[in-house]
């Protein structure tokens, strides 16, 4: 791992630091080395001298000062930064306690490898035209110090590397500070580098190890877990303060670091490492054994093979471009690297990263997207023409349907509703245009379900309104609001559009949460069938989970939209001013009203203060006022602070059943295709079944771990009810299929909130629909649910998809209105954001109360760190030329022709319909079968549609392609996809 840090103190106090040591007495084998690419030029080599160090870390470097005139006129400099890089406890023990000194070089030549990449992300900065300007040097000056032992005096084999606050431009020139947000950007992609380099060289020194590929890290096969628990007292303290105080993330472990220092104790190396050997003492057999074993095996270079690094690479591609449209290079390194741990190394894959930059099926971006530091923004061919997909598709959407209804309709339809004038002007907008695809981009709270009720009024009879929505909890709020039936986005692809027709109005709630792949599928559909589709939505909402931001980028394109800039859900003054400054970004006034902001040390404090002030709420206000978190994590915390707190009212009932409950293990869908990222005990469940294997859909699944299959393919093991064993090859499915959970257990008892965290059709239960425990005898529990008041009685032993139901996450807050909200918004989580804050606070009509460790810190994080997802076209600088408009005169007369075809495409389609329903083929075929044919033959569709897009619009590349260069290109791609290249 590599721990960053800012040093802080004088020159003398840090160079004694690192010189002499703090908490024990170094040995020889602890050396400190001069490095980086500004050490040559300065004359520094070998040993650290301290005299030489500390004048550096002033700033000295020969007559040059570095540094800026403080208010007192002195002149203030910044000594460095420390990048930590600690090794695996396992690889410790067998370095430190078992003597191996190879480890210990291993160790030094894979450091050496991790601060070479991270130097090539120096940077300067400078002002140019009053713009600060950020240039990559490439050039820094480190000292390197090697320690042996923790502060807690456990083996501990780690490098602190001193990165020296200098760098210029090139040799001789003058110094200037550095500028380090790229190699903070970078620090993980560095860690990353240094694991798999380390891991390797075990590999040749005979050792084997133990690696998981989701979070990249490794240990020593052989070395007994409760050894590294017992040898990490460092850790164990770190962890539990964390865990303590709900501390999440890296920053927040620095702050149990430190919280948790003991005093220092001082020893020489020898005493230390027979005190190890003590503790290892029942464990030194063992120990021997796997140092014996590696002995034995030792000396065996080891060269990756190619494919399985083009392998690795192509796979650190794919999952980078599965949450963002652009990635830095560094991340989709790490990935592969982690994918892949102890096979490649970085020279091993970076090689085809340029190849694949090379053959531009990577490309480079050139103009900042999202809110990240991107270092070397990269995104991939394909998601630029998902992207430029979209722009077409709203291409052949103009002129392309009839009104839904006449404006004197519409004008009565608004009267009825009591519309304001902007929901009246959207109104007349959407039921006069012609346009197949429309948008309403409108403020949270802004009435846009209102407005779809009024819509539905003023068409008639004659055409059909659904509403839809990335969840099943938002697409019914939107239903019910306006009358009309609703279903998810992802209910409806998986049908293919059946029986749909220009008839049909589809309205999409929450557009912002679609990624790319959606939104350009249900443009698809509506090409397709003739079904209008209106898009409702709000960019500065929380966005999508999967690649892109669609509804943004359409609106860029040329989406013709209505606009609603004024909320009517805020009821109070000082709501609706919270609201317009956090919607302006202007954080510290919108913080500063809201009804209550409480600081507090710790997370854990938080809610516990959090859930005080709710339980003196009466039970009538209770249920109006929603507890809204960020992340599962906090989530846990504040459902285990209410039940105890509800426990002590009597309100939860005393006793207790002990129940198991299935939370999704995160995977995504790179990762289900893939052995290696399954682990023993996960849960695994099938929605289609799989007769070869005796596989039953929505059957529960447990694996036991990796196997060998035939071929020498990693296959996963599962275990069904019955006991009996399946070897089961995840790349013979598809991922969408698949769903991989964690079993956990939950305290349930009568009085208890529930909440279901996955749609259940048999049961007819939508995700994130909340309901109270009446009653409960073992698992079987009768529950009243808050939608429509019904009473159901479900078995929790068989039906494991829920969860307390006291806090909600934002995300699945979407859309929801509550008459006030409690918010918990830990500084350090990763998921505090300007859009999630936004979102949380939208929720709630009359007040806002929030808990966070300090106000002035998370002012600092929202104005930071917005959440907005990234676009391709946006980082490739091509809004402009990609929009509809922009395209018009190149492409006007083939989009002509094209939507003749489509219309003429779908008479023929009703005909054919009409026709099947009259004669009614298939009925004996199974309605499973008939829809999963349906779905494959919209997928081909979709296949098609894409492929013909590449022939006939642009390349995304600074120059037009020629059509030959174009066909060239794609039957390459096919080539490629035939070697398994491109899978």
């Amino acid at each position: 791992m590599i721990h960053p840090r800012r040093l802080k103190g004088t020159a003398a106090n840090i160079a004694r630091y690192y010189s002499v040591g703090d908490y024990y007495t170094k040995g020889a084998g602890e050396g400190s080395e001069w490095g980086g690419a500004l050490a040559a030029e300065l004359g520094l080599q070998g040993t650290v001298d301290r005299v030489q160090f500390q004048q550096l870390l002033a700033g000295k470097i020969g007559d040059q000062q570095l540094g800026r005139h403080g208010k007192d006129g002195a002149i203030e400099h910044q000594p460095g930064w420390d990048f930590a890089v600690s090794a695996p406890k396992s690889v410790s023990i067998m370095a430190l306690v078992m003597g191996d000194d190879r480890i210990a070089q291993a160790h030094e030549r894979a450091v050496g490898t991790a601060l070479t990449y991270l130097e090539e992300h120096a940077m300067l900065r400078h002002r140019m035209a009053g713009e600060i300007v950020h240039e990559t040097t490439g050039r820094l000056l480190f000292a390197r110090f090697t320690e042996h032992a923790s502060r807690e005096l456990d083996p501990h084999l780690h490098t602190h590397v001193v990165v020296l606050n200098m760098t210029n431009r090139e040799a001789h020139a003058p110094m200037a500070s550095l500028e380090t947000r790229a190699m903070y950007a970078e620090q993980m992609t560095a860690g990353q580098v240094y694991r798999n380099d380390l891991a390797h060289g075990l590999r040749e020194l005979g050792y084997g190890v133990d690696r998981d590929p989701r979070s990249g890290l490794f240990e020593i096969a052989g070395v007994p877990r409760d050894l590294i628990t017992q040898m990490s007292q460092r850790a164990e303290q770190i962890d539990a303060h964390a865990t303590e105080h709900g501390l999440t993330g890296q920053a927040a472990r620095r702050v149990s670091f430190y919280e948790t220092r003991g005093a220092k104790e001082k020893l020489g190396v020898e005493s230390l490492q027979s005190r190890w050997t003590g503790r290892a003492a029942n464990h030194l057999e063992g120990l021997d054994a796997v140092r014996d074993r590696a002995s034995s095996q030792a000396g065996q270079v080891i060269v990756p093979d190619p494919a399985t690094s083009a392998r690795a690479m192509l796979f650190g591609i794919r999952q980078a471009e599965g949450r963002e449209a652009v990635s830095n290079l560094g991340q989709m390194l790490r990935l592969g690297l982690s994918s892949h741990l102890g096979e490649v190394r970085l020279e091993d894959i970076r090689p085809l990263a340029e190849t694949h930059l090379a053959r531009r099926k990577l490309l480079e971006t050139r103009e900042q997207t999202g809110d990240a530091v991107l270092t070397r923004g990269r995104t991939s061919r394909r998601t630029a023409r998902l992207e430029l997909a979209l722009s077409e598709h709203l291409a052949l959407a103009l002129n392309d349907a009839k009104p839904l209804a006449s404006p004197e309709r519409l004008q009565e339809a608004s009267a009825d509703a009591g519309l304001t004038p902007a929901q009246q002007a959207a109104l007349i907008h959407l039921g006069t245009s012609v346009d197949r695809v429309l948008g309403v981009h409108g403020v949270a709270g802004a009435g846009k379900s209102t407005l779809v009720r009024a819509l539905r009024e003023a068409a008639g009879d004659d055409l059909e309104l659904v509403a839809l929505a990335p969840t099943s909890s938002a697409a019914a709020n939107l239903g019910l609001t306006a009358g009309i039936p609703s279903r998810t986005v992802a209910s409806l692809l998986a049908t293919g559009g059946r029986d749909l027709d220009d008839s049909h109005v589809l309205v999409l709630d929450e557009a912002g949460q679609l990624g790319n792949r959606q939104a350009l599928r249900m443009l698809e559909l509506s090409r397709v069938t003739g079904a209008r589709l209106i898009l409702l939505g709000d960019n500065k909402q929380t966005g999508a989970i999967e690649q892109g931001k669609p509804f943004w980028l359409m609106q860029q394109l040329g989406l013709s939209k209505a606009i609603l800039t004024e909320s009517v859900r805020q009821e109070t003054r000082s709501m609706k001013a919270a609201v317009t400054h956090a919607r302006s970004g202007e954080y510290a006034a919108s913080l500063a009203s809201l009804d209550r902001v409480v600081s507090g040390s710790n997370a854990n404090d938080l809610a516990k203060e959090l859930v005080h002030e709710w339980t003196r709420l009466k039970p009538e206000n209770r249920a109006h006022t929603n507890i809204l978190v960020l992340e599962n994590a906090t989530r846990l915390i504040v459902n285990a602070e209410v039940r105890k707190a509800l426990k002590a009212e009597g309100v939860v009932a005393a006793e207790d059943s002990r129940l198991e409950v299935l939370t999704p293990a995160g995977m995504t869908p790179q990762e289900k295709q893939f052995a290696r990222f399954y682990s023993g005990g996960q849960v695994v469940t099938f929605s289609r079944a799989n007769a070869g294997l005796g596989i039953m859909n929505d059957a529960e699944y447990r694996v036991l771990g990796i196997a060998r299959g035939p071929g020498g393919r990693q296959v996963v093991q599962l275990v069904d009810e019955h006991g009996r064993t399946i070897s089961w090859d995840p790349r013979l499915g598809r991922a969408s299929q698949v769903n991989v959970f964690r079993s956990e257990q939950r305290d349930l008892a009568q009085g208890d909130r529930i909440q279901w965290r996955l749609v259940n059709h048999d049961l007819g239960i939508r995700n994130a629909e909340r309901g109270t425990v009446q009653a409960l005898s073992g698992a079987m529990a009768t529950i009243r649910w808050d939608s429509d008041g019904r009473v159901q009685q479900i078995d929790l032993s068989e039906h494991k998809s829920w969860d307390h139901g006291y806090a909600e996450t934002v995300y699945s807050a979407q859309s929801k209105t509550y008459d006030r909200v409690y918010v918990l918004a830990p500084v350090n989580s990763p998921l505090v954001t300007g859009q999630n804050y936004y979102t949380a606070i939208t929720r709630a009509r009359f007040g806002v109360k929030l808990w966070t460790e300090d106000e002035k810190r998370l002012v600092d994080k929202l104005d930071r760190r917005s959440g907005e997802k990234r676009s391709a076209l946006e980082g490739l600088g091509r809004l402009d030329r990609s929009s509809v408009r922009e395209r018009e005169a190149r492409h006007g007369e083939r989009w002509s022709r094209l939507r003749s075809e489509q219309q003429a495409d779908r008479q023929t389609r009703k005909a054919e319909r009409a026709a099947r329903d009259e004669a009614r083929p298939g009925a004996d075929i199974p309605l499973p079968t008939q829809l999963a044919r349906r779905a494959a033959k919209a997928a081909g569709a979709m296949d098609r549609w894409l492929a013909s897009l590449i022939k006939s619009s642009e390349h995304i590349q600074d120059h037009e392609a020629s059509a030959p260069e174009q066909v060239r290109r794609l039957e390459q791609e096919r080539a490629d996809r035939g070697r398994g290249y491109d899978r």
